[in-house]
Formats: C-alpha cells, structure tokens, sequence
C-alpha cells in the first residue's frame, strides 16, 4: 500500500511543485485523490495507467485541487473508456461537470457516478469495495472541504493498514478523532509558524500547527504538501514541524510514500 504524489504545491503551481493530486495504491486498486491542472500529465509520468483510475476522490471544490478533472475525463473518453468511473466530491462537482462538457460540446462514452457530499457534521462511510472503505468527514476551510480516511480490507492475518487525507484545513482540534489510527497522515502545511496570522486567515495550517495535530492523534507517520510557492527550500518547514513530531516527512512531486504500520517499518 503506497501513495504516489503527483503534486504537492498549493495554490500556485511552480516548475518544482504543481498542484494537489496523488494516486493512492492499495493492494493494486488504485484512487486519484484531488486532480489539479496538469494531473494526467502527472499521471503518464508516473507511468500509472489511466484507465486502472476508476474511482475518483476530491476533497473541495477549489482549482488546484479540481480544474483538472474535466480534461482527465474527456482523456480517457478520447482513450476508449467504457467502463464507469465514480467521483466522490462536495456537493455542486456534477453541475460544473456537466455544464462544462455541455457548453464546450464535448461527450463522455462512459458512465459518471457521483456521489455528492453535503454534511457539516460528524463521518461517513461513501465508499467500500473489496480493498478498502472509505470514510469522509468535514475539515474547516472556506469552502466545504471534506477530508478522507482509507482503511485498507484485511486479508488473512494481514493488519489493515489506514492512509488519511486532510487538505485543505484551519487549524481545528476537533478533527483528532478523525485523524486517530493513522498509519500515514497527509497533512497540509501551506504556511512556517512565522505566517501564523496569515494561515488564520486564509483557513490554512502551518508546519508546528500540522505536527501539533499528528501528535495529538498519535499517528504513525506525517507527510506534509500544499506547500506555499515561497518556500524554495522546504527544510524550514520541516525543522519546525519535526520539533514537534519527529517522524514528518515533506511531501515532493514525484514522492512515492509507503503505508506502513509500526509494526512493518523497519
């Protein structure tokens, strides 16, 4: 079980980091979590095969984490795809979807699934196979943003194993439960602690506030991404979030992250 990040940049892409959007391999079964711009150019790099993508995840609506859907999908109608594909994103992702191929007069020849988010509250279970579930709760931003818990189906003795997505955040406590048992945490950490007033304000967090939430849910690891264009060398961020929370790790385009409990790491 592993995860492959494709972008790891916030809001403004650079020749180093696009984007937000990684493919999440459990078992074999692979899950685009965020599509920015340019995430299927991500994807052929990688060398993950479009068509395996069946099941889509977004966490809000914002652009660098969600322009690049439209354009995947016509790809992959381009590419011959027949079989559906499921997109569980925040509620108003099937209108911008089907407006945008009804005015631009392009067509999908495959079956879009949506399942639309619309709670404020609480956790949901919004998705299960025979790999893994699925459970989404809210996180504070200035949109409705949801944040992803994939626990992996156990086979045999096998522990499952638990990836959690949670970008983009506030600072807010309350999410520790939902952050709990963890084996590998994605955190979004835009902001140094310097920049403490301007995370506030725009709703996002800064490397000590990230780690804070890691060690307060005592999970295993912490990858940290939405990392700020103005921070060329992230070493700072990473100083300040590993005071913290030692096991911390900076997320970078091309970055391919295990998903390991204590017990499998060596």
């Amino acid at each position: 079980m592993f995860v492959s990040v494709l972008g790891s940049g916030a809001a403004l892409p650079t020749g180093v980091r696009r984007c937000s959007s990684q493919v999440l391999n459990i078992n074999g079964f692979k899950i685009l979590i965020d599509c920015a711009e340019g995430t299927q150019d991500r994807i052929r790099q990688h060398h993950i095969k479009l068509q395996s993508l069946a099941t889509i995840f977004i966490s809000h609506l914002h652009g660098d984490h969600f322009f690049g859907l439209p354009g995947l999908l016509s790809t992959m109608h381009l590419c011959g795809r027949t079989e559906p594909v499921t997109i569980i994103a925040p509620a108003g992702a099937r209108q911008i979807i089907e407006t945008t191929f009804e005015l631009s007069g392009n067509h999908i020849g495959f079956e879009l699934r949506f399942v639309e988010l619309d709670f404020a509250e609480g956790e949901q279970r919004v998705f299960e196979c025979p790999r893994c579930t699925v459970d989404a709760f809210p996180i504070l931003h200035s949109v409705p943003t949801y944040g992803y818990r994939f626990t992996e189906v156990p086979r045999g003795v096998h522990v499952p194993r638990v990836y959690t997505y949670c970008c983009d955040t506030a600072y807010d406590e309350s999410l520790v439960p939902h952050l709990q048992g963890a084996d590998l945490l994605c955190l979004e950490c835009t902001f140094a602690d310097d920049l403490a007033d301007l995370a506030r304000e725009r709703q996002h967090l800064t490397a000590s506030q990230a780690a804070r939430l890691a060690a307060l849910a005592g999970v295993n690891r912490l990858l940290l991404t939405h990392i700020s264009a103005r921070y060329k060398d992230p070493q700072l961020l990473l100083d300040q979030a590993s005071a913290t929370f030692p096991n911390t790790t900076i997320a970078a385009d091309g970055l391919v992250a295990e998903v390991a409990t204590k017990k499998e790491q060596p």
